[in-house]
């Protein structure tokens, strides 16, 4: 009987993750202001859904300069609150008031935004509050400076708002949409367009566009970039809002989305040889189902899966909570290539090989922390479960090439790669 050391070279790439998903209804309730009503924000954002093959059905009570506390005791408010199931109920403040002193807010700001909360539980327990966050007026707020500094200028009120609005989702379980923090990124950059009116307060067609980018990601968590539908303005100017819109959300999603139950799909990955470890990027979620393209499957958080041969596969994540559930696709490439020969030098692997004239094999333990073994075909089958901590495991395997998982005594799987038999 002959000792081989099997020396194999293992490459792939992942040439690109595209994301797919399919239309999605939504049903939201905006209670809010001129902020909301100024160009139709809800009919804007209702055509960029439209334009991804999505569904707005929405409505809104947005009364002129109206207040949280006014809402509260806003018949109408109340009656459209109440008026059907929704999926979420967007809502935001007047401009100024976020940004006052946080003893300020604590009094006249907070109370009634939890108020509101409680009436959109009241009418669904499942219905996901989403905290608006508005923008700093473009010279901050002059009216109110002389009392409180720090809102003088654009960016002093800008990160007034930011911190009050982040503590109504801390408060109340909720989701926010960070509008404010794309005009911010805008206000700071050197591109056009300008996003303020003449009062440097209510948003151009431009500022509300920007406005319903940020709410799309928000609530379908999917990219605006390269929606068709533009509002007349200029493609290149629409490009930038879409962008800054889509970074704005996506960059910092577990902030914003991590005090609500409103679960994210989406999902990165990371590759060694053939094996591919993804990683869910949802803050929140009870359960998740994964579905690898290869007709394998899991339901671990953070699965590693093992490709048996080069292809193109569609991974589907599914993530659950009790009153939720996103479905994210994505097209995975994987080209994995190998070669073997004879030797020892430049082993990537601790298994042993040794092959007899009868085709039986001695796959020997790696070492302290190994235990289970699994043996798949190159079409992805399990073919040898071994679950004995013995130092050799005997068997009689065909020759050719077969895929190998080796398991820790807690169940993690710590090594993967490829084995050829001769």
């Amino acid at each position: 009987m002959t000792k081989k050391r099997l020396l194999f070279a293992l490459s792939f790439m992942l040439v690109f993750l595209t994301n797919v998903s399919f239309g999605v209804t939504k049903k939201v309730l905006f209670i809010g202001n001129s902020y909301t009503f100024t160009n139709n924000m809800p009919q804007i954002l209702d055509s960029i859904a439209a334009a991804f093959g999505d569904t707005l059905i929405f409505d809104m009570s947005a009364p002129g300069g109206y207040t949280m506390q006014q809402h509260t005791t806003n018949s109408t408010t109340i009656s459209k609150i109440f008026s059907q199931k929704w999926d979420i109920v967007v809502i935001h403040e007047q401009s100024q008031m976020p940004a006052f002193p946080p003893s300020q807010v604590a009094t006249d700001v907070y109370p009634y935004a939890a108020r509101l909360d409680s009436m959109v539980h009241a009418n669904d327990t499942c219905t996901q509050t989403m905290f608006m966050m508005t923008w700093g007026h473009a010279n901050g707020d002059p009216s109110n400076c002389g009392s409180y500094p720090v809102i003088c200028s654009y960016t002093g009120m800008q990160f007034r708002l930011r911190e009050s609005y982040l503590q109504m989702g801390i408060d109340n379980h909720a989701c926010v949409a960070p509008v404010g923090m794309a005009f911010k990124v805008m206000m700071d950059s050197v591109y056009t367009p300008w996003l303020f009116i003449s009062d440097s307060s209510h948003p151009l067609p431009a500022g509300s566009y920007l406005e319903a980018a940020v709410l799309y990601s928000s609530i379908y968590h999917k990219s605006s970039l390269n929606c068709p539908y533009t509002l007349g303005l200029a493609p290149a100017s629409v490009y930038r809002l879409q962008r800054i819109a889509t970074k704005v959300v996506f960059d910092s999603l577990d902030q914003w989305q991590q005090n609500g139950h409103y679960p994210y799909a989406g999902f990165g990955r990371s590759t060694s040889g053939s094996t591919v470890t993804f990683t869910n990027h949802s803050p929140v979620g009870t359960g998740h189902t994964w579905s690898f393209g290869d007709a394998h499957t899991d339901t671990a958080a953070n699965p590693t899966h093992v490709y048996s041969a080069t292809g193109t596969y569609t991974v589907t994540n599914t993530v659950h909570t009790n009153c939720f559930t996103e479905t994210l696709t994505d097209t995975v490439h994987i080209t994995v290539s190998h070669a073997s020969v004879n030797g020892v030098e430049g082993q990537p692997s601790n298994i042993i090989i040794i092959q007899s004239g009868g085709g039986m094999v001695s796959f020997m333990m790696p070492g302290a922390g190994y235990d289970k073994l699994e043996i798949y075909n190159c079409n992805g089958s399990m073919i040898r479960r071994y679950d004995s901590q013995s130092a050799k495991i005997d068997d009689v395997v065909t020759p050719g090439f077969y895929i190998y998982r080796w398991y820790s005594l807690g169940g993690k799987l710590v090594e993967t790669g490829k084995i050829a038999v001769y």
